[in-house]
């Protein structure tokens, strides 16, 4: 009988043990798999490549890009556990990067900068801030 529940409590506590151990492990790492810098990376190639930036502007938006995911990713842990603190934060984050991208890019640059932002922010093209840049040789045919 000792064996019985020996073996039962074995079978039920096994499974549950490693969904704890599977599901911990999954946080620590991020959605993406990739680190801070690889990601900032990514963005900056895109940045580059969509709006054709001089090897100065990808030096200098990188470090922008890096410095803001930075300090994202500390904003994240410090205010995990206070959610309006932590939207606060990221908005000031997020708009502290579009100022400093903004005197980085030319005005051409931004206004495309822009408006594909806001397409992938899903801003309908009425509402965009600057909707004449979607004539002929503007942002959209670059891609």
């Amino acid at each position: 009988m000792k064996h019985i529940l020996f073996v039962l409590l074995l079978a039920i506590g096994t499974p549950a043990a490693f969904a704890q151990t599977t599901s911990a492990a999954k946080k620590a790492t991020p959605a993406s798999g990739k680190t801070v810098e690889q990601r900032a990376q990514e963005i900056t190639a895109g940045m580059a490549k969509h709006l054709g930036l001089t090897p100065d502007q990808v030096k200098k938006v990188g470090a922008i890009n890096l410095a803001s995911m930075q300090h994202a990713e500390a904003a994240k842990n410090q205010y995990k556990d206070n959610p309006k603190m932590l939207m606060q934060q990221m908005d000031m984050i997020g708009q502290t990067r579009l100022s400093q991208i903004k005197e980085v890019l030319s005005p051409v640059q931004f206004a495309q900068y822009q408006q594909r932002r806001e397409e992938k922010m899903g801003v309908p093209k009425e509402a965009q801030s600057n909707p004449s840049s979607a004539q002929p040789g503007g942002y959209q045919d670059q891609n």
